[in-house]
């Protein structure tokens, strides 16, 4: 049975004309930086470049984002509510609304390969307060139906897809950051309890690289405790392995696997928002600096298709700021 499955972590609009009032793209080239070294750029491989694509049609943060069928899906958030909204590449519709609203939830996808699981799911979140809930959009389904609930109530966490398996890492169960790492088996609709995350932390970012569930970023419960930890986890062993932390400390961050590779985006602090995007490859343990982010904001919705990297919405602003602006990276070929 091939499965695939393709994550998480936020935004979609219905309906923005393709093209409408969007800027030219904002070009830079790709620097490499070894585990050890400062962030300055070092060498130079291909020019890449970002470009505005249709701004969401509702302005939101702290959103839930994942790709099913080669499509974005954005999820709830501040300004968001119940809103699903889903992008093709060229132009944004409106999906099926959850049954409530909540902002800081997790999103994943099981690949439509699968038996009886595939589908996009939404699990906790704010509603107003962390709850256990989920819910799953099976494929051309037109409304979401409840699934079995997580273990413990949880927000501000991250979720990752591989195979019928959804990991649901880090986050804040409304009283202290969550150690637990919940499994969830779509085809059977059961959780199970994995080796905990060594680093508990909430507004963090996952993906999938080299078949481990791989957390980056995050917080603990403050915008001055940012943190640029990265943790992957290993399914076969049930175990964590501690990898070289990213450049830049931040929290209220995404991330999406390209290939094998993560790309690390957005991010708060105190004082401002995050422009820096960084890759890391498992091959050389090494991080990568990419072109800045156009608008830096947090609370984004990051989402890869192939090779093209979707951050969208968000707030430019720390706190609950929000705004419509989506934009994409298309990276070369590894």
């Amino acid at each position: 049975m091939a499965m695939r499955l393709v994550l998480l972590v936020l935004l979609l609009g219905a309906c923005a004309a393709p093209g409408e009032g969007l800027p030219e793209s904002t070009t830079q080239t790709l620097v490499t930086r070894s585990p050890s070294a400062s962030s300055a750029p070092t060498g130079s491989s291909a020019a890449i470049a970002w470009r505005r694509i249709p701004d969401i049609p509702t302005a939101r943060s702290e959103v839930a984002a994942t790709a099913f069928r080669g499509e974005v899906y954005v999820i709830g958030g501040f300004g968001g509510g119940r809103v699903v909204e889903i992008f093709d590449g060229q132009r944004w519709r409106r999906g099926p609304d959850l049954p409530l609203e909540v902002d800081h939830a997790m999103a994943a996808s099981v690949s439509d390969t699968a038996d009886a699981g595939a589908g996009v799911y939404v699990f906790g979140g704010n509603a107003p307060a962390p709850i256990a809930r989920g819910f799953r959009l099976a494929p051309d389904a037109t409304a979401w139906r409840e699934i079995a609930a997580m273990p413990g109530p949880r927000s501000q966490a991250a979720a990752v897809a591989r195979g019928t398996q959804v990991y649901v890492v880090g986050g804040y169960d409304g009283q202290r950051l969550v150690a637990p790492t919940y499994a969830y088996e779509a085809n059977a609709d059961r959780w199970r309890q994995v080796a905990p995350i060594p680093t508990p932390r909430d507004h963090l970012a996952a993906a999938m690289i080299t078949g481990r569930i791989c957390a980056v970023g995050g917080r603990r419960l403050s915008l001055t405790t940012n943190l640029a930890s990265l943790e992957c986890y290993d399914p076969g062993a049930d175990r964590w392995e501690t990898l070289p932390d990213a450049p830049t400390a931040r929290g209220g961050v995404g991330a999406a696997a390209v290939g094998d590779r993560i790309v690390f985006v957005g991010g708060e602090r105190p004082d401002g928002t995050y422009k820096e995007v960084e890759l890391y490859d498992p091959a050389t343990r090494a991080w990568s600096r990419l072109p800045d982010l156009p608008t830096p904001r947090h609370g984004i919705g990051v989402v890869a298709v192939g090779r093209t990297v979707y951050v969208m919405s968000g707030g430019p602003t720390p706190g609950g700021s929000q705004t419509p602006i989506s934009e994409a990276l298309d990276l070369p070929a590894q």
